[in-house]
C-alpha cells in the first residue's frame, strides 16, 4: 500500500482539485456552507491518496477570526497576528490511527513556513489531532468553546514564529 501526499498551492487547483477536496469535506460533516467555496479561500490543500483514491485531506486556510472572539477563545488581541489557519483535516474511517493526518499537518506546515499559524479542534472528542497539533509545536490558548455545528467543545490552539 503507497500513500501519496499531494500539496496543491491555490494558483493550481482545477476543478478535480475542488471536486475531490468538496466532496471530502462534505463526507467531514463539521464545515457549514459551500464546500466548493470553502476550497477555493485556502492557500494549500494536501490530498492523501491511496492507489489514486483519496482517503485523507488537509488545508491551510483563510482563518476562522472569530475563534479568537469573547464568545469563543477569548482572546481577541491576538487575532491579528494570525492570517492562516490549519484545518479542513478529514480522514476516511477505513484509514484512521495510521499516521496520515500527522504526515499532512507536518507536510501542510512545511509548505506554508515559519509565520504564525492557527488551527481548532474538539478538545476531547479528538484527542488524536490534539495531540497530533501539540506535536507539531501548537500550544491551546484561551478558554474551550461549544461547538455551533456539532456541540463539541473546541480548543483554539496556536503556532507561533
Amino acid at each position: 500500500m503507497k500513500i501519496e501526499y499531494e500539496v496543491i498551492q491555490k494558483n493550481e487547483l482545477n476543478e478535480s482539485h475542488r471536486e475531490l477536496f468538496s466532496e471530502m469535506l462534505q463526507k467531514q460533516g463539521k464545515v457549514k456552507g459551500d464546500t466548493s467555496e470553502k476550497t477555493d479561500r485556502c492557500k494549500f490543500i494536501c490530498i492523501a491518496k491511496i492507489d489514486s483514491t483519496a482517503v485523507a485531506i488537509g488545508a491551510i486556510k483563510q482563518k476562522t477570526a472569530s475563534d479568537f472572539s469573547s464568545q469563543k477563545a477569548d482572546i481577541p488581541d491576538l487575532s491579528d497576528d494570525f492570517d492562516w489557519e490549519l484545518g479542513y483535516l478529514f480522514t476516511e474511517n477505513d484509514f484512521l490511527g495510521q499516521g496520515i493526518a500527522s504526515i499532512i499537518v507536518s507536510t501542510l506546515i512545511k509548505s506554508y513556513g515559519t509565520d504564525n499559524l492557527m488551527a481548532s479542534t474538539e478538545i476531547s472528542a479528538n484527542p488524536a489531532m490534539l495531540r497530533i497539533l501539540e506535536k507539531n509545536g501548537f500550544k491551546l490558548f484561551g478558554k474551550p468553546w461549544k461547538s455551533a455545528i456539532h456541540g463539541n467543545y473546541l480548543g483554539l490552539l496556536l503556532k507561533l514564529k
